[in-house]
């Protein structure tokens, strides 16, 4: 729902800013200083999109129509994955109660979960959701740049441990058709598929969470 509702979102406000009076108009006062040090003042018209501001009204619209839908797409999956998440460290206390050993950290992940799940309740075979923990990491403390990203492939190019989880993380993505580019700034990139993707994944996980435990409580009746 939260996916569909701001797809919506940005069809509304991309086809609000094609409308008349979207972008405004003004003018300010420069000059121009040749070679010799002569000024020449003149009268630059510029134009404003919501945020955006220029002297090309069509350049000005459409970096507003990408601003606004990567922000958007950012913002509906921080949200989306942050409430996942609550949800999987409550499904990590259930888990850690059924088998009767506390994770004693203070703050606890769906990595954690992801352990839980798969070195006591039988769940070898699910694939993690490492690639979307990144990417969410990428949006929310690197304001969605992969740093080197595209250095990755230069000779002697030295990466750190967190670019190549990010690495990782972009070519699962990529690879999984889930939506996800780099563009030449290193900026990573969310098209209209990728929200669909995420709600995909998270479903896909609950049911193969909920699977594993309530094979584990069948061979296992003795336990809480």
């Amino acid at each position: 729902m939260r996916a569909e509702q701001a797809e919506a979102n940005i069809l509304r406000a991309c086809d609000d800013a094609d409308l008349p009076g979207a972008i405004t108009q003004d003018v300010f006062q420069d000059e121009h200083v040749d070679d010799d040090g002569n000024r020449f003042p003149y009268t630059q018209t510029y134009y404003t999109c919501g945020s955006c501001t220029g002297i090309d009204a069509d350049e000005v619209r459409l970096e507003f129509k990408q601003l606004i839908t990567q922000l958007t797409r950012r913002s509906a999956f921080l949200t989306m994955y942050g409430l996942f998440e609550h949800c999987m460290v409550g499904c990590l206390s259930v888990m850690d109660h059924l088998f009767g050993e506390i994770t004693g950290k203070p703050f606890k992940y769906i990595a954690d979960c992801h352990r839980r799940l798969t070195g006591t309740f039988g769940g070898d075979g699910i694939r993690d959701l490492d690639h979307l923990s990144a990417i969410r990491n990428i949006m929310a403390h690197n304001d969605g740049v992969a740093d080197a990203y595209r250095d990755r492939l230069k000779p002697n190019s030295k990466t750190s441990p967190s670019q190549k989880q990010y690495f990782s993380a972009i070519r699962r993505a990529m690879d999984e058709n889930a939506g996800i580019a780099v563009n030449s700034l290193n900026c990573v990139l969310m098209d209209s598929r990728f929200l669909a993707y995420a709600a995909g994944e998270f479903e896909r996980y609950v049911g193969e969470l909920e699977a594993a435990v309530y094979h584990y409580r069948e061979q296992n009746p003795g336990r809480p």
